[in-house]
């Protein structure tokens, strides 16, 4: 990012002085000498908008056009995959890490058997304003559920709900031709490393409420 901007403000200095010319202005050298300061504070303030300004509430809405959903989510999941029985599973209980900047977003769902990571993402927009997180993940379940759940990917589109977002929830289907809906909700602003981790911690907050 900061080459890109960089481009940008010499690419604006060099259109700027050819108009000069061609105007026939004269051009002096102590017009470029606060050029490397300026190009500095343009960085440090791209990159500060990049990973914090876009957040603050009063730029939300008119000027970003993006929700903040970073944090840990409670998930519930619902899937239609069956046993060998023929029977459904309960719902599943998972955790949900995201992590966001303005351009970028990574999304981690932890349940107690496996891990899922998205490998691609985007939030889009609809015409009615509804943003929507949709993205293909992977999924690896731990070593010693491999016997009955291996490695596989698919894909998820899920809606943000509220503003600020309280909600997120949609469906997902996978390569192994199963599918189902995913519910988050309590967002805590916490980044929590693993699913153990992330069910004490709710635990705790569930105890104090």
């Amino acid at each position: 990012m900061t080459n890109y901007v960089k481009a940008i403000i010499y690419t604006t200095v060099v259109l700027w002085a050819l108009t000069l010319l061609l105007s026939g202005q004269h051009l002096s050298s102590a017009l470029l000498r606060p050029l490397s300061a300026v190009t500095s504070a343009v960085v440090l303030l791209s990159v500060a908008f990049e990973f914090w300004l876009w957040k603050l509430p009063a730029l939300q809405g008119w000027l970003v056009k993006r929700p903040v959903i970073e944090g840990t989510w409670r998930a519930e999941i619902l899937s239609n995959w069956k046993n060998d029985s023929g029977n459904t599973l309960p719902p599943i209980e998972g955790y949900v890490v995201i992590k966001q900047t303005l351009l970028n977003l990574s999304l981690r769902l932890m349940t107690s058997e496996s891990s899922s990571h998205l490998i691609g993402t985007e939030i889009v927009c609809a015409s009615d304003g509804t943003y929507c997180v949709s993205g293909v993940y992977q999924n690896e379940p731990r070593y010693q559920d491999r016997n009955h759940s291996e490695i596989h990917f698919g894909a998820v589109w899920l809606q943000v709900v509220g503003s600020p977002a309280h909600i997120i929830q949609g469906h997902y289907w996978t390569d192994r031709k199963t599918a189902g809906e995913m519910r988050l909700t309590e967002r805590q602003e916490i980044e929590l490393a693993d699913f153990k981790s992330a069910q004490t911690y709710f635990a705790r907050l569930t105890k104090t409420t």
